[in-house]
């Protein structure tokens, strides 16, 4: 808590940057000091293992794709969707 305390302080503080390509670079710093300080995973191998091809006798399927999941579209005149009485143009 006092550290998001610490920062809103901070930043309420701070006022524009000067330059913004130097608060961009600071930013930048900033965000690579979090992924280097954080900790990483020890896991060289992937959570859930895939087969090796030749295992999976899946003989050259291939997944094709058959038809658009969206309908084709028609132009409609706006009077199917505007009433006569209403005006629209």
């Amino acid at each position: 808590m006092a550290r998001h305390l610490s920062f809103c302080s901070k930043f309420r503080a701070s006022g524009p940057p000067q330059d913004p390509t130097v608060h961009l670079i600071r930013a930048m710093r900033q965000v690579l000091r979090k992924s280097l300080e954080s900790p990483k995973s020890l896991r060289s191998m992937p959570s859930s293992p895939v087969a090796k091809r030749e295992n999976l006798n899946m003989k050259g399927s291939v997944l094709t794709r058959s038809e658009s999941c969206i309908p084709t579209l028609t132009l409609v005149e706006a009077t199917v969707y505007c009433g006569v009485e209403e005006g629209c143009e």
